[in-house]
């Protein structure tokens, strides 16, 4: 029988992979009592993972008013990709040194057939998101476990946006994966300074696709301020 513990940890995660993935819209009404059911544990895990994923700003609780999916701005954007510009130059260049040579290799590959048949197979990874994960190990190449988990929470984020964003259309999809192989080349060849040009040229292109789609109405879920 499952424990205090893993009941709250498994209301955690199912709900926060329903917010990141947009299961959950921004704005949307939390039920508590709902979602307490639909996965089949008591109330109590249910608050605990009200408590943790507010801290993470992913839930806003308005007294007498209630729970609501947090919603996200064209600013929260900016402010994402401009705390991300300010550190990941930095990670680049230490995993150029660090990074375990073998899976950098394994992510090339992976990149390169997803660019030839718009799959890669499965990722050098066990998390669902190849974008998302690829980042992440940067970051623990570092052996820097505050930079791991600042880019954790930072890529919680950006997850969001881009599964609202449906996954990017197929044009930038194509020039993401293109960026993160520039970014492996420059490792490999153990350049830091093109390998940290390479990461702001990607983040700086994402952040201006995102733009472009609020602008146009392609993302309706996000406020334009």
């Amino acid at each position: 029988m499952a424990g205090k513990s893993d009941r709250a940890c498994s209301a955690y995660e199912v709900l926060k992979w329903e917010i990141v993935t947009g299961q959950r819209k921004p704005g949307a009404v939390f039920d508590e009592k709902a979602f307490a059911e639909q996965i089949g544990v008591s109330r109590t895990p249910v608050r605990e993972a009200v408590i943790r994923l507010t801290r993470e700003g992913l839930l806003d609780v308005i007294p007498r008013r209630g729970t609501f999916v947090s919603g996200i701005s064209m600013e929260d954007i900016r402010q994402i990709y401009e705390m991300r510009t300010m550190l990941e130059p930095q990670i680049v260049g230490i995993a150029a040194r660090k990074a375990d040579r073998k899976e950098l290799e394994d992510w090339q590959h992976y990149f390169e057939q997803a660019m030839e048949n718009g799959t890669g197979g499965e990722p050098p990874s066990a998390l669902p998101d190849p974008d998302a994960a690829f980042h992440l190990f940067l970051a623990e190449s570092t052996g820097n476990h505050f930079i791991r988990e600042q880019m954790e929470a930072l890529m919680t984020q950006t997850q969001r946006i881009r599964y609202l964003s449906n996954k990017w259309k197929e044009k930038r999809l194509s020039s993401s994966m293109e960026e993160h192989l520039e970014m492996i080349r420059a490792m490999l060849d153990g350049d830091e300074e093109a390998a940290a040009e390479a990461v702001s040229r990607h983040l700086k292109n994402s952040e201006e696709g995102y733009r472009m789609m609020v602008a146009s109405g392609y993302l309706s879920d996000i406020r334009v301020f």
